[in-house]
Parts: structure tokens; sequence; C-alpha cells
């Protein structure tokens, strides 16, 4: 039941008897509700309600120096929902008053009105605030979306934190969840002030610190803590209004314990963003963080770990200022992949020696690095992006106590280093990083990079490389003040950092310079490489007694000498016949016995054949297996082929493209990873230009003979010298076979085109257009799969001149196009779909002229001459997604020059709907400039360019028949129906569009 208390001139005394449970005087039985809809004053809630209410007709206050409502302790409540206004009047030094008070248990206190403690002492400490949750108090969840609003004080004497009872809402008790929703505000000397429990603080809305003028080494901010925070999460505004650059104006001070610190919104003070004197886990920040001073302040007094992770933006005269004071080791993890700008120092970090400071980096750090901790500085990079350590103009700072070391990833170094060690001199180590220096970079002390680690040195168009380091210039070098040693199988690679400049044979650069005392390069044992040069890059070591230099020299490619293929002579050995022996013949006597004749004995002469000694033959290397045959396949995978770097999408990409088998899939692949779909993007947007140049032709033509296009006023010739306002949509079909062993594509593609005219003379006509197109380009056979947009805008400059009889038209043509493609790829161990948005632009002039003849039977032949020049221009561009087969794309262009020569026949024929005049038209159409259109890109997660390869397109179709057909039906009433249909033909290439109009003149 709810029931509403009456106002009193005193106070409304809620409470229970003793024993007997008797009401006090004035008391009532005990509802399930308390609400208060008309004013009252000095409400105590002594008993347990289901809900106390505060409509928005109610108010409760109080004098100078007390509570206007007070739960109290052992008192339950369910809600309590104020709409309406609590207030008190904060006066007198040492009198604590508060509009809210509760030392019970309450679920939900839900405040969409004001809850206010208005004034502020003059001196001392401030009194009161608006919310006081005390040490016995157990809130569930406060919600805020209306105003909380705390004393405002004038002077803060003394020191410390130590007075939590001032600001919007102090608490000291436990307190679940505590949401400010987007409208909602609390301010007050500090907005929320905790020395007990939060478990979950949510702000959408705003928190301010109102404090005027702090002194003593005071601190407040618009949330102040001493107590724990599980999780702090801000997606509003947490601010200090305090001008004062001192302590005390902070966005977040805290010096008790918060878990997880997550912003999405922003921080910001006047002294500092964040000022950390206690702990906190682990703080992300997705927003903006901001001081004056400091950005964040960290001040670690335990020995436990700090992580502190960027997304955003942190800035200060110090981004991040990390300060360890106590006697224990501590660890600082910074992890940015947002930005960190300070215009003293980005981050600095000082104490205790033993204490760490470990920096991830893949965004931009911006402005001077230091760190006094006595321990190493480790910097780690990124994968597939590139971390930026850079100054605030220029070439920064990064300085230590104790070595650098460079862990992993890729970082681009624009920072001298400088190591103070009380030992010996410090180290930079580049242990296993990619680390890109486009400048002369100086380190005070030594330099080691591991067999693991990689140096790339950024050269600019304006580079001077000789070998000398008096005079070299504009290209990346380290110049070390102690020794360098770079170990065996370690890398340096040289890559241009601008769009001119061509690496040739003969260039020398110094990459690295140092003292020669312990200086090793190991020069003949690293890996060189000039990035896009095919020559030979090689390392030597230069030591003039005092210094040592690693100096990179290019080369021509060695010639490759193929050796004659040497037939061995064939040696017929000669054949030997035995000589034939005949016995003699012998008669024996009668008393004599036979004589025994004995045979020679014949030996073959002995013969030997010829020593044939082989010429030696160096035998060819083995070529590698080369699967694919057409010139963008073996292009983009050749380039893909040449990758070195570490990113993991790209390196899945190259270890499939190794196992592709068979030439015709590697064909498919080689094609779908190149540039080859956006350039026929290009060349199909074309059509679409060229047939809104045509339609306005037609137009001319049709404003020139007014008796074709249903123009009234002809005998007089007013229609003729009037504005005309016209309008006519076109559309039309492209289709390119493969050719070039480039895959083809088919286009649609639709338009309008509104324009206005009028007659200047007898002779000239002029006017202006202004068009729209879509065109739809699919890949076909290779490229099948892949699609791309191009929505084209453009302006149309035009002039006829009629003479006696001949007539010339004139056209320019100023074009954008605005690009969105897909290219899709998909293989064994792979798919992947790469997004691209890039521009274009296009300019065409074309001329054209005529030559009536007027035949008998009133037919009209025209023979017909026209020249066209069209440059087009596709802006770079990278693209995104595509598991790494995204490429990044230099800007393109291409031209051309066509003719077309033919002639048109047209008569005129009276119908019963009027009079009808058909025509066909023929000619041939040639193309001067056959170049192919070159697009250069390189796979847009290898940030050395080592995968540089180039796609080209179809060669231009060099001639072409044309056919066009068309009628014109007009009658008395003013009224014309044109119909047009043009095709255009050659090898493997078919365009096809249509045109119809309806015209009606008043």
């Amino acid at each position: 039941m709810k029931k509403s208390r009456i106002r009193q001139h005193g106070t409304l005394l809620v409470a229970l008897t003793s024993a007997q449970g008797l009401l006090a005087p004035h008391a009532q039985a005990i509802p399930s509700d308390y609400t208060i809809s008309t004013a009252e004053s000095d409400v105590q809630i002594s008993h347990s309600y289901d809900k106390v209410i505060i409509t928005d007709q109610g108010s409760v206050n109080s004098p100078a120096g007390g509570t206007a409502l007070n739960v109290g302790q052992g008192v339950m409540l369910n809600t309590l929902d104020n709409k309406g206004a609590i207030s008190t009047n904060t006066s007198g030094l040492s009198n604590y008053s508060y509009a809210l008070q509760n030392e019970g248990t309450i679920t939900t206190i839900d405040n969409s009105g004001s809850i206010a403690n208005v004034g502020g002492g003059s001196s001392g400490y401030y009194p009161g605030s608006a919310v006081n949750l005390t040490a016995s108090s157990d809130v569930g969840t406060l919600i805020n979306s209306g105003t909380i609003t705390g004393p405002i004080g004038n002077n803060y004497g003394g020191g410390g934190i130590g007075y939590n009872t001032n600001g919007g809402i102090v608490n000291a008790g436990h307190l679940g969840s505590l949401k400010n929703l987007a409208t909602g505000t609390i301010s007050g000397n500090s907005g929320v002030s905790n020395s007990g429990v939060i478990d979950v603080l949510n702000n959408a809305g705003t928190i301010t610190s109102l404090g005027l003028n702090y002194g003593g080494g005071t601190f407040a901010g618009g949330i102040t803590n001493s107590g724990t925070i599980g999780t702090l999460k801000n997606s509003g505004i947490i601010t200090s209004s305090n001008n004062s650059s001192s302590h005390a104006s902070m966005g977040i001070y805290n010096r008790g314990i918060i878990n997880d610190l997550i912003n999405d919104g922003s921080i910001n003070g006047s002294y500092s963003g964040i000022y950390n004197d206690g702990e906190i886990d682990t703080l992300t920040n997705n927003g903006n963080i901001t001081g004056s001073v400091v950005g964040i302040y960290n001040r670690n007094n335990t020995s436990n770990t700090n992580t502190i992770i960027n997304n955003g933006d942190i800035n200060g005269s110090y981004g991040i200022y990390t300060y360890n004071y106590n006697n224990g080791a501590n660890s600082s993890n910074i992890t940015n992949n947002g930005t960190i700008t300070g215009s003293s120092f980005a981050i600095s970090a000082s104490g205790n020696s033993g204490s760490s400071i470990t920096i991830t980096n893949t965004g931009t750090i911006n402005g001077n690095i230091d760190s006094g901790n006595g321990s190493a500085l480790e910097f780690t990079g990124g994968t597939s992006t590139m971390g930026v350590l850079t100054g605030n103009s220029g070439v920064g700072e990064i300085s230590s106590s104790s070595d650098v070391i460079f862990r992993s990833g890729a970082m681009l170094l624009n920072d001298n280093i400088a190591i103070s060690s009380s030992n010996a001199s410090g180290t930079v180590l580049n242990d296993a990083a990619t680390l890109q220096v486009n400048d002369a970079v100086n380190i005070t002390g030594n330099y080691r990079q591991n067999a693991a680690a990689a140096l790339i040195l950024g050269v600019s168009d304006a580079a001077v490389a000789t070998g000398d380091k008096t005079t070299d210039a504009s290209y990346g070098r380290l110049n070390v003040s102690g020794s360098a040693n770079v170990e065996s199988g370690s890398s340096v690679s040289l890559a241009r950092t601008g769009n001119t400049y061509q690496f040739a044979a003969g260039q020398r650069y110094v990459v690295i310079d140092a003292n020669s005392t312990d200086t090793n390069y190991n020069a003949d044992a690293l890996h060189y490489t000039a990035v896009g040069y095919n020559g030979v890059a090689k390392g030597s070591t230069y030591n003039d007694g005092t210094n040592s230099a690693l100096v990179v020299t290019l080369e021509n490619a060695p010639v490759v000498v193929t050796p004659p293929v040497v037939t061995p002579p064939v040696v017929t050995p000669p054949v030997v016949t035995p000589p034939v022996v005949t016995p003699p013949v012998v008669t024996p006597p009668d008393t004599t016995p036979p004589v025994v004749v004995t045979p020679p004995v014949t030996t073959p002469p002995v013969v030997t054949p010829p020593v044939v000694t082989p010429p030696v033959v160096t035998p060819q290397p083995t070529p590698k297996p080369e699967w694919a045959t057409i010139p963008n396949a073996t292009a983009s995978l050749g380039g893909l082929g040449h990758y070195s770097g570490i990113s993991p999408q790209l390196l899945e990409l190259y270890n499939a493209s190794l196992a592709i088998e068979g030439k015709k899939e590697a064909n498919r692949v080689g094609e779908l990873l190149s540039g080859s779909q956006n350039i026929n993007a290009s060349s199909a947007t074309n059509v679409a230009t060229n047939t809104a140049l045509s339609v306005v032709g037609n137009h001319m033509d049709s404003a020139r003979n007014p008796q074709t296009a249903g123009i009234s006023g002809v005998s007089t010739g007013d229609a003729y010298s009037d504005w005309i306002l016209w309008g006519q949509p076109f559309g039309g079909y492209a289709r390119q076979d493969s050719s070039d062993d480039v895959s083809g594509y088919s286009a649609k593609f639709g338009g309008l085109i509104l324009g206005a005219d009028r007659a200047l003379g007898d002779n000239w006509r002029a006017g202006a257009a202004l068009n729209y197109s879509n065109t739809s380009v699919h890949g076909k056979d290779n490229l099948s799969g892949n699609t791309s947009t191009a929505d084209n805008y453009g302006v149309i400059g035009y002039a006829g001149y009629t003479g006696n009889p001949w007539f010339m038209n004139l056209s320019a043509a100023v074009n954008r196009q605005n690009y969105d493609s897909v290219r899709r790829a998909d293989f064994t161990g792979f798919d992947g779909a790469a997004n691209g948005k890039f521009n274009g632009q296009s300019v065409t002039l074309q001329s054209e002229f005529g030559y009536p003849l007027t035949l008998p039977a009133d037919v009209i032949v025209t023979p017909l001459a026209a020249l066209a020049y069209s440059y087009q221009h596709v802006d770079g561009y990278k693209e995104t997604g595509g598991n790494g087969m995204a490429l990044d794309v230099d800007a393109s262009h291409t031209q051309s020059v066509t003719s077309d020569i033919g002639a048109r026949v047209a008569k005129t024929f009276d119908t019963g709907l009027g009079s009808l005049t058909p025509f066909a038209q023929v000619s041939w159409i040639h193309q001067y400039d056959n170049r192919r259109t070159s697009s250069n890109a390189t796979f847009a997660a290898d940030t050395l360019g080592e995968t540089q390869f180039t796609s080209k397109g179809a060669t231009p179709v060099k001639d072409m028949a044309g056919l066009s057909l068309g009628s014109t039906l007009y009658n008395a009433n003013d009224i014309s129906l044109d119909a047009r249909y043009d095709l255009q033909a050659g090898e493997r290439y078919q365009a096809h569009t249509f045109s119809l109009r309806l015209n009606k003149s008043f």
C-alpha cells in the first residue's frame, strides 16, 4: 500500500518504540512503500521498506549542517527511487552535511532527479557530500540518470586524501555497481570518492571534480579512490574543471586498488588525466586520456606488475610518467596500438634500481622516451604493422640508464639513443627485430645485431650514395659511438621510401659507422638486399684507423653463360685381316716317312685406339620448377616468392603457394593474386564514359535537325535559339574475352545525363551536361568470382557548329570514378577475399565532322569522321582483409587516341502515327595507342617491398567495326520517340549500348 506523508514544520521521525511495539507520536502503521510527493525536511528512515519513492513533485531538504534523508543502520530497502529533489546546504567548517546518507542496506538506488549539497567552506576541509554511503552501508546498485552535486570549496588546506567525506558520491561501505548513465552528471570536490569497495563503476555520462583552489599538496579527481574498485569502465567524460596545473586537478586519482580500468571515452585533468598512487592491475585506453602536465602518472608503491594498454590517444607534456619509489623491484608493461604524445617526454620512467619497463609498440610513440630505473628498456614491434618511435618534430631521443633491447617485431626508429651506465658503456641490442631507420640515427653506446635480426635502411628520393660518410645524405644509417657487432646470417636491406629514386650499380651506402675497437661486422656472411633492384648487393668493411664502417655496394647482376654442348668424336678402330697361309703339297716317297711341316704362327698387329679427352663442362644449375606460364601469374607468384618477412598471414599465403600443383592451377592462382581484376575494371568504365559522349553527340544532331526531334517553331527557327533542357538514360553491356594471356571480363552499365544548351548566333550551339553512370564488372576465366563496381560522376561541355551543309560537334568531359572491388582467391591451404576502395579521374576530348548529302528519293547520306583523345588516372590504394593477399597498389595511368570513320544513311517516311526516320550507320574505329596498362604492386603486409611485381592488362583492340541502328518517330503534336542501338566489335571484344528518349515540346 502506498501512502503520502504529511508535511510537518519540524522533523518527521518514523521510529518504532521499545518492547511494546507502539508507534511514537505522529507515526502510523509501517507501509510497504514510503512515498514523498510534497516538500519534506529531515526525513529519517529507521524501518525497512520495499520502496522509498520521491516523486517528481516531492522534495526533501535540511537546514545547514544537517542530513536531508538518512537511511539508518540496520534498515533494509529494496529500492530508493528519487525523481524529485534531495538537497542540503553546507555551512560552517566543522559540520558534515549530506543530502542523502545510507547506513543500512539498499538493493537499488535510482536517481533521475537531483541530489545536491550546495555551498562550501571558505577554509579548512570541505564538509559533507551529496550522497554519503557510510562504512555500514551496503548498496547493490546505484543508478544515476539525473544530477548529483557535491559541495564546492574555495580553499582546501592540510594534505593527503584523508577527507573522503567530500564529493558528489562518497562511499566508505560496499557498493556493488555504480552506473552513471549518458544523461547523468556527478560533481563535487571529487565527483566520486571511494574508500570502501565498489565492484563495478560504469560511467557513460559526466563525472567532474569542481574544486576551485587546492593547496597544501592535496589531491582530488573526478573519481578519487583510496579503497577498492573491481572494474572501472568509462565511455563518457571524467574530468576536473580546476584550471590549476597543481597535483589537485586530475581526472582519476587512485591511491587504493583498481583491478581493471577501461576507458572508451574521455579522461582529462589540468594536471593529469589519471594519477595512480596505488595499484592499477590493467589500464586499457580505447579513447582519450589527456593532462596538461601528465597524461598518465603512475607512482608504483607496490612490488606488483602494472599493465597499460593504449588503443587510443594519450597526451600531455609527459604522455606516460612512471615512478617507482618503493624498495622492491617493479615492472611496467606498456602496450601501444594507438598514439602516445608528450611535448617533453612521451614516456618517462624513473625510480629504484631493478624496476623494469617493457614497451610493445604497433602504433606511434611521438616524443622522447626516458628510462632511469636501472633495468634494461625493452621494445617489441608489430607483426603485421610497423611500430613508430619518433620525436615531436623530426628525430627524437631514447635515453636509458641501462641497455636498450629491440626484442622482436617491426619498428621504425626515428630516435637517437643515449645510454648512460655507471659501470661501462651500455648496448643497443637488436635481438630478433626488424629495425628500419630512414635518417641518420646516433647511438651513444655499443650496437649489437643478432643473427635473427634485420636492419633496414630507408632511402629517400634525395639520397646521395657514394660511400663517403661526410657527403652522403638522405638515407638511413647508424652512427655508433662505441663498438658494433653484427652476427653472421643477419640481414641488411635497402628500401626506397619515395617514388622517383632508382637503385643502380655503383651506388655505395654507409649503413653502420662505429668505433673500430672491438667492432666486427662479419661483412662477408650477412644477407644483403636492395628491394626492387635486380642486381647484386654486397657488403664490405672500411676501416680508417679510428672508425670502422659497414658499406653496401650495388653491382650488376652476373651474366649467366650457357656452356656449349660438346659431342665427343666417334673413333672407329682399324679392321685387321690375318694373312692366309697355304701349306705346301708334299709327295711322300715310298721309303721315306713324311715330313711334318709346322705352319707359321701369325700374330695380329696390336691396334691402340686414340685417347679422346672430353672437354670440361660446368653443369648448369638445376632450375627451380616454374609451374605458372602466363605473365601476370608468374609476376605475382614471383613477387610472393621473394618474401622474407614475418607477417603470419602473408607467410600462410606464401607457404600455401609452394604447394600448388600443375600449370593450370598455378596460372589460375597467380592471376587471382595479381591486380588484373582492377585493371579490367578501369578499362570497362571507359565504355560508359564514351557512351555518355555519344548520347551528347546524338542530342546535338537532334537539336540541329529539330524536325526529327519534335521541336516546335521549326519554320521560324525560334526553337533552335531557345534554351533546351534535356535528359536521357542509357545503358549497355561489354565483354572482353581472354587476350594476351589476360583473363577477360563482362560488364554492365547504366546511367543518366542531364543537360542544357542554347544557340550562340546563327551557327553555333553550346551547352553543358552532368552525367552519372554505374558499371559492374565481373571477372571471367581465371578471374571468375572477382567483382568490381565503379560510380562515375562527370561534367561534359559541348558545342556544335552548323555550316552549309557540313557540321561539326565538339565535346570535352571530365570524370571521377569511385571504385569498390573484391578479389577472391581459394586454393589448397588458403582462402581469402581482399577489399579495395580507390578513386580515378579521366579527361576525354572528342571532335566529329559530318557532310550531309541529299540523294534521290530524299535519302540523306552523311560521311562522318571523328577523333578522340582520353587520359585516365587511377590513384594508388591499399586493400584490406584478404588473409595476406591484400595488395598495396601504386598509381597508374593510360591514354588512348582513336579515330572513327564511317557514314550514316537516313530517310523519312510518313506513317499513320507520324513521320518515321530510320537510320543506319557503319564505321571503322582505329586505336593508335596500343600500349598495355601496367600496375605495380606489393603485398600489403610486406613492409620492405620485397614482393613488388607488375601486372599488365590486355592490349587495346586495334581495329573495330561500329554499327548504329535507330529511328525517330514524331507527329504533329510535337511528340517524338527516339530509339538507338550501337555495337562495337573487334577481336575478342564486344560492346552493346542502348538509349531511348521520349520528347514532348511545348
